[in-house]
């Protein structure tokens, strides 16, 4: 049986548990690429909308229809974001071929749309601008690339002339090498304000995120395990003041010999690292400025084995930092692959500052959400913040009121599922009286339902379907596994779920068909693999 999730699948955060160790990382252990030219290229032509950079006045009354948000007073269109989302939504369905893939999506979209603006505007702050003639000068050069490539594939190793490749190409396309040129150069035509946007962050990123190649010495330090405790009292729940005051208390501790693992457990707010005695691992130099928010990441590097940090702020609070050890590692054959090591240093460092520039525009950037369902994905991210807090149970209630006011407003299948999911989680608290807890099942059923008017997805039915269970509602429960077999008539798999579902249920009756299905469906595969019967030879012609 599908299994359902105990708690609304996070689709704002781009981390679970913001107070835990990933969160406090910056990179969060995510193998970071190069982002080279046509890595960006590829990232920007998967994308169907782009951003304009006229500014607005502000978010009069027609604008709040027109646009999602604002972002330093630039509109995100709604438009070009629907559009985006209706079609990353049909990829993700496709790929995983169940609609319940697409819940999430757009906010993921909203926060691709809001960086690709923040860079579009910290392009223009930087000076860094592209005519026409720039753009075409690259359209030109991704053309010779692809006819290029397009020879190398004709010519299989050997080589060709200009006057073979030209007939290999009328032969295959019908055109001379010259209109196919030029075809190519109109496909990339229409793409222009996606490469517009793709180069303007590549010159970007070369001017913010510049590394220089490392001396020798540079690059060896990089390849040190540096081990890593810490302590971080949060200011999630506290003022600032507060979380300070007893960070200072903490450190004085520390200062006085107390065992600093021992303190971490007891004080530390980082679930990710409290019970290890605060130890985020053995991690390569190289790679703390990529893992770590930048703060962090610049105390560890000043600090020597043994040493204990003064206190640390970063978003997340307060910050007692420990580097334990270094531990030398450099590869056994870095001198025979130094210049290897040295490329992917840089690629490692530069790829480093890059997402801490990012990080930093988007802490600045004043961004203001217009549309209701982005809100209620906003209020979803607070609320996963306090996790485990006192007020966790009154906030949740509150990110129910503003996924209902969204499903008014503006009914989406997404959003009707996360309320669905909402709801349930609610019907779950501990302490609450029966009759709320029905009340709360009530209510994701009738948002499950409402989504399945939208969207088709056997996932969603099985958890409308254990809901139903739960609620003492079996015969609801059965049409909702009936229809499933209906959806899913080709899938195996289902299927024998379902058998399995019926067999709990005392359903021997519903048992039989699925054992006839699954009867059905072998016979029905032993024929299509049969091999087919020679064709009939004509009879000879009889002779007159």
């Amino acid at each position: 049986m599908a299994r359902r999730s105990d708690t609304p699948k996070r689709t704002v955060s781009h981390e679970d548990d913001l107070l835990s160790l990933r969160n406090i990382r910056a990179g969060f252990a995510k193998k970071v690429q190069a982002v080279s030219l046509a890595f960006v290229i590829v990232m920007a032509l998967g994308m169907v909308a782009y951003f304009g950079t006229v500014p607005t006045g502000g978010p009069a009354g027609g604008e709040r229809s027109q646009n999602v948000a604002l972002v330093n007073g630039e509109p995100i269109q709604r438009e070009q974001f629907e559009m985006m989302v209706s079609e990353k939504s049909r990829e993700k369905t496709m790929l995983s071929g169940d609609a319940l893939a697409a819940v999430g999506v757009r906010a993921e979209v909203f926060r691709e749309q809001v960086d690709q603006l923040l860079i579009t505007q910290a392009a223009e702050k930087e000076g860094i601008s592209l005519s026409d003639g720039d753009l075409n000068r690259e359209i030109d050069k991704l053309v010779d690339q692809q006819v290029k490539q397009e020879r190398e594939r004709a010519a299989q190793g050997k080589q060709i002339t200009d006057q073979q490749f030209e007939m290999i190409i009328r032969s295959a396309m019908g055109k001379s090498l010259a209109e196919w040129r030029e075809e190519l150069r109109q496909n990339w035509e229409t793409r222009k304000p996606l490469l517009r946007q793709a180069l303007l962050q590549q010159k970007l990123m070369e001017k913010v995120a510049n590394v220089p190649n490392p001396s020798d010495e540079e690059l060896k330090r990089s390849y040190d395990l540096l081990t890593i405790r810490h302590i971080l009292v949060s200011t999630g729940n506290r003022t600032e003041e507060q979380a300070r005051k007893r960070a200072e208390e903490i450190l004085q501790k520390v200062r006085s010999g107390s065992d600093f693992a021992k303190l971490a457990k007891e004080f530390s707010d980082d679930p990710g690292s409290k019970q290890n005695g605060g130890s985020l691992g053995a991690i390569p130099r190289s790679q703390v400025a990529m893992m770590f928010v930048p703060e962090f990441a610049k105390a560890v590097e000043a600090l020597q084995p043994g040493q204990v940090s003064d206190l640390v702020k970063t978003q997340y609070g307060f910050h007692i930092i420990r580097l334990d050890s270094v531990k030398p590692s450099v590869p056994a054959d870095f001198e025979k692959k130094k210049a290897d090591y040295a490329k992917q240093y840089v690629e490692t460092m530069r790829n480093a500052k890059w997402q801490q520039y990012l990080a930093q525009l988007r802490r600045t950037a004043k961004i203001e959400v217009l549309d209701p369902e982005l809100k209620a994905f906003q209020a979803l991210e607070e609320l996963q913040r306090q996790a485990g807090k006192p007020e966790y149970t009154a906030s949740l209630a509150r990110v129910i009121e503003a996924f209902e006011k969204a499903t008014k407003e503006m009914p989406s299948a997404e959003a009707m599922v996360v309320l669905g999911l909402l709801y349930q989680q609610q019907s779950e608290m501990p302490g609450l009286a029966e009759p709320a807890r029905k009340k709360a099942r009530e209510n994701a059923i009738t948002a499950w339902q409402n989504a399945l008017q939208r969207i088709e997805s056997v996932q969603l039915r099985f958890m409308l379907a254990d809901l139903y269970r739960k609620s003492k509602q079996n015969d609801l429960a059965i049409k909702q596994y009936e229809e499933i077999g209906e959806v899913a008539w080709d899938k195996p798999n289902i299927h024998a779920q379902l058998k399995s579902i019926y067999k709990q249920m005392g359903r021997q009756d519903l048992v039989q068909k699925e054992v006839e299905w699954e009867k059905k469906y072998q016979e029905r595969m032993k024929a299509e693999r049969a091999p087919a019967p020679p064709a009939a030879q004509p009879a000879p012609a009889q002779k007159p």
